[in-house]
């Protein structure tokens, strides 16, 4: 039994969406294209033979990672230039380019 009120209650309401226009050629082509891939799909699966081929080409050598070391080597450098240009002046700023400009002139010509 619902008691009178002054104020509206929302009532909760089903959203029921029924398509107005039913399309049978869009039907079937996206049936049509499902059965092409699930074909192609089971041809990929017997291919074998070209899986093995692709593999071949893969390159199975681990790469190195050496960013962390130059993360460090960085961080030292900015630590090291900021203390000396506090301690030292310009000439810490000076000192701090000259090793960078010598590592990454060791870096390209004597560790190839």
């Amino acid at each position: 039994m619902k008691l009178p009120s002054i104020i509206k209650i929302p009532s909760y309401q089903r959203f029921n969406y029924e398509p107005r226009y039913y399309d049978p050629i869009k039907e079937d082509i996206e049936e049509r294209t499902k059965r092409i891939k699930r074909r192609l799909a089971a041809e990929k699966i017997e291919d074998s033979s070209r899986a093995r081929l692709e593999g071949v080409f893969v390159r199975r050598v681990e790469h190195q990672d050496h960013s962390s070391f130059l993360r460090l080597f960085v961080g030292v450098i900015l630590f090291s230039g900021v203390v000396g240009f506090l301690y030292f002046g310009n000439i810490a700023i000076y000192l701090a380019a000259l090793v960078v400009l010598g590592y990454l002139v060791f870096r390209k010509f004597v560790s190839k």
